[in-house]
């Protein structure tokens, strides 16, 4: 088998991996550092579930914020080192609601905020 040839089985396989479900939707990017306004939302991070599942929502706990709120949004893929590729998330939205500067985690990875006025 050729190299090529043996590239794109891999890449079928790798895609395979993922539920279909997952491959159609939405991409949620891991942001390290973001800056927003007061009123203003972002996705800053994608909670997963056991590799290849999405978390159960009894399962997720948000840390408490003081310049702004946590909520989860949509079903999407995310990347995980954790699972070795792309796995079924929901998206962890900032929403700004006091100025200042702020660092937290979210499993494990860390996030830091500033929220102008």
């Amino acid at each position: 088998m050729n190299r090529m040839r043996a590239l794109g089985y891999a890449a079928v396989l790798a895609v395979a991996a993922v539920p279909l479900s997952a491959q159609s939707s939405k991409r949620i990017d891991y942001q390290k550092s973001v800056t927003v306004s007061v009123g203003q939302s972002v996705v800053v991070h994608g909670i997963r579930g056991d590799c290849g599942k999405l978390p159960a929502k009894g399962d997720i706990t948000l840390p408490a914020l003081t310049t702004g709120k946590l909520s989860v949004g949509a079903a999407g893929i995310r990347r995980s080192n954790s699972c070795g590729g792309d796995t079924p998330a929901v998206q962890v939205i900032f929403t700004a609601t006091t100025p200042g500067r702020e660092k937290f985690e979210v499993q494990g990875d860390p996030i830091s905020v500033r929220v102008r006025k």
